[in-house]
């Protein structure tokens, strides 16, 4: 394994990454532009779900976000990626790295079985009060999505 470490390490955009002046501050950059743009389209939905705002009409609230999360979280992972290639064998040691894996892991089948089971039921509904199991839903999603920031932010410290 630690091979592999070394082969991704050694490829020109780590080096890229870890050489140029101004390469990782500027995916670092993009990194929380991807994060402000994905959970800051998942929190108005998941506040919406959570009974906040039940005059803005739910389905076409989702239409509107889910866009614009999907765009954030593939702008987030490709940048996250490339920070990887330059501190991959740190970050593979790292625990907290490997809960934020997980974390993100969580959130996505939280969002996917949100979106294919009771949202499809509840965005037909719009001014009833969302179910108890979709408010549970929409409360881990914003506490999953918090913690994911919480431990990608430490990992720069620990």
């Amino acid at each position: 394994m630690a091979s592999a470490f070394h082969a991704v390490e050694a490829s020109g955009i780590a080096r890229f990454m870890r050489e140029a002046l101004y390469a990782y501050p500027a995916v670092e950059a993009a990194h929380i532009a991807g994060l402000a743009l994905l959970f800051g389209s998942i929190a108005i939905v998941d506040l919406r779900l959570l009974g906040l705002g039940r005059r803005v009409p739910l389905s076409p609230l989702i239409e509107f976000a889910v866009p614009w999360s999907i765009g954030g979280f593939v702008l987030a992972a490709l940048t996250g990626s490339l920070m990887l290639t330059a501190h991959v064998e740190e970050f593979f040691d790292q625990p907290l790295f490997w809960l934020k894996m997980a974390l993100i892991a969580t959130a996505g089948a939280n969002a996917v079985a949100l979106r294919r089971g009771a949202l499809r039921t509840a965005s037909t509904v719009l001014d009833a009060a969302p179910s108890a199991r979709v408010r549970l839903a929409a409360g881990l999603s914003l506490a999953l999505w918090t913690a994911v920031i919480a431990c990608g932010r430490m990992l720069a410290y620990f």
